[in-house]
């Protein structure tokens, strides 16, 4: 990708909710430990940025051991996603925060953590098991304004 920064991984797990708008109606943040005092302002502005180029954004299926993975990234990143998952499922990197990828891509794993959605908040791109459900209007509704509260 290009010029990648290590990444930092906020986990999450799709939920939808008609009470909230925005991103908030289909997504519940984990909290992450350590670093949550510092990754609110990072994730607000890693939306931010998202929705700045909203329109650079794709979505690319990729094959990750057990499960498909669709990755929501800008046109940019398209040609290194699948060696970024690769990495990731490999425990490439030292991650501040422990982000249950490698745990729910392997479908035998009995330690599934029920996550199923991760955002890069360092290089501002999303990664999720497949959900034909959530996929159609996604772009749609992360566009739209929220409170974009975190919910435990």
């Amino acid at each position: 990708m290009n010029e990648i920064k290590e990444p930092f991984i906020q986990r999450g797990k799709f939920e939808v909710r008609d009470n909230v708008v925005g991103i908030d109606s289909i997504l519940v943040l984990d909290y992450v430990g350590s670093y949550n005092r510092i990754e609110w302002n990072d994730i607000r502005v890693s939306l931010e940025r998202i929705r700045e180029m909203i329109d650079e954004y794709t979505f690319l299926d990729v094959d990750c051991e057990d499960r498909v993975i669709t990755v929501f990234c800008r046109d940019t990143q398209i040609d290194h996603a699948r060696q970024y998952l690769a990495d990731l499922s490999a425990n490439k990197w030292h991650l501040p925060e422990y982000d249950d990828f490698d745990n729910n891509i392997d479908q035998e794993n009995k330690f599934k953590g029920g996550t199923d959605f991760w955002w890069d908040i360092s290089n501002h791109l999303m990664f999720w098991i497949k959900n034909d459900e959530i996929e159609p209007n996604f772009k749609t509704v992360i566009s739209t304004n929220s409170a974009f509260k975190k919910h435990t």
